[in-house]
């Protein structure tokens, strides 16, 4: 094993004028590591085998409460950005659960399924089935900070239903998502607010309404060159929708900036860190289209599968 303590050379940045040196290597577990100089001993006397032996005791007892105050600093590290992440979901699913209690959302709801059950009693409780799913989803996301893709899918989906009877022919939909991505873990509620937003600011302000489109796939990760990263691939959930968006700079930062989607970005970097994005954009033929992008870690079996799209929904009628 290779000493501790080593003698230092007149060429080392670390030697000083005035005496011989020796460097007493720390064996820290992780970088960076350090290193103690002495010199300047009495009357310029050798370091003996004893002294030798004290010195490596001494650098392991040091590197040890080093890693120890490491691991406690890591430790600390990761309780809090649990705790952040904890609070995250709670605010999503708190304002998941404001939102579906919002007394214009079931004012709205309601209104809808009365005027249903008058003029078609199979739709009002097809409605009413939806909302109650809807609400018994919101509520069960509240046991953990991740849900699956299909289980987002299928809560917007409810969502959409009872908003599409609502607004009718205005609003369509379209759900194409690969039945062998259904089970990859997401963050919980991270779809909903989008979706929420695509029927608020894109499909109800618009005359003439439009579709929504929710779709996800895999992509192989690409580098900084544009060449795509070997064996990493990332989830891109994407929702789009053909209403009038934002109608100028200001509102899409305010759009972009809702406190929904905030929280989605935080989550994001919390669990993922710089490795998952949200971005929005919006072009005047295809409308506002989102995307978040997701790292796959563990989840090469699921992926194993042959793709098989299952399209919900009702599409634009040409």
């Amino acid at each position: 094993v290779e000493s501790l303590v080593r003698k230092g050379s007149s060429e080392s940045s670390l030697s000083r004028p005035g005496g011989e040196e020796f460097l007493v290597f720390i064996p820290t577990m992780e970088l960076p590591q350090y290193v103690l100089v002495i010199q300047g001993l009495l009357h310029r006397r050798r370091l003996l085998s004893d002294d030798l032996f004290l010195l490596e005791a001494v650098a392991h007892i040091i590197a040890r409460r080093i890693d120890a105050v490491r691991s406690a600093h890591e430790r600390c590290a990761v309780a809090i950005r649990e705790q952040e992440m904890r609070k995250l979901t709670i605010e999503a699913e708190l304002r998941a659960l404001r939102t579906q209690l919002n007394p214009h959302f079931l004012f709205n709801a309601l209104t809808t399924i009365g005027y249903l059950i008058q003029t078609a009693p199979a739709r009002a409780l097809d409605t009413l089935m939806r909302l109650t799913e809807l609400l018994r989803g919101v509520l069960k996301r509240l046991e953990g900070d991740f849900s699956t893709l299909g289980q987002e899918v299928d809560l917007v989906q409810a969502y959409l239903m009872i908003e599409q009877a609502r607004f009718e022919r205005r609003l369509a939909y379209q759900v194409n998502v690969p039945s062998n991505l259904r089970d990859l873990p997401v963050p919980a509620l991270v779809l909903q607010p989008l979706v929420e937003n695509a029927v608020k600011h894109g499909i109800q302000k618009c005359a003439k309404g439009g579709i929504i489109k929710i779709g996800a796939e895999v992509e192989q990760r690409k580098n900084e060159n544009g060449h795509e990263a070997w064996r990493t691939r990332d989830l891109v959930i994407k929702v789009q929708d053909t209403g009038q968006g934002p109608e100028d700079k200001g509102q899409e930062v305010a759009w972009g900036a809702g406190i929904g989607l905030a929280n989605i970005k935080k989550r994001l970097h919390l669990h993922y860190g710089d490795h998952a994005a949200l971005s929005m954009h919006r072009s005047p033929k295809l409308g506002t289209i989102v995307h978040i992008r997701i790292p796959l870690v563990g989840s090469s079996d699921l992926l194993a599968e042959e793709s098989e799209c299952l399209p919900s929904g009702q599409g634009v009628k040409e």
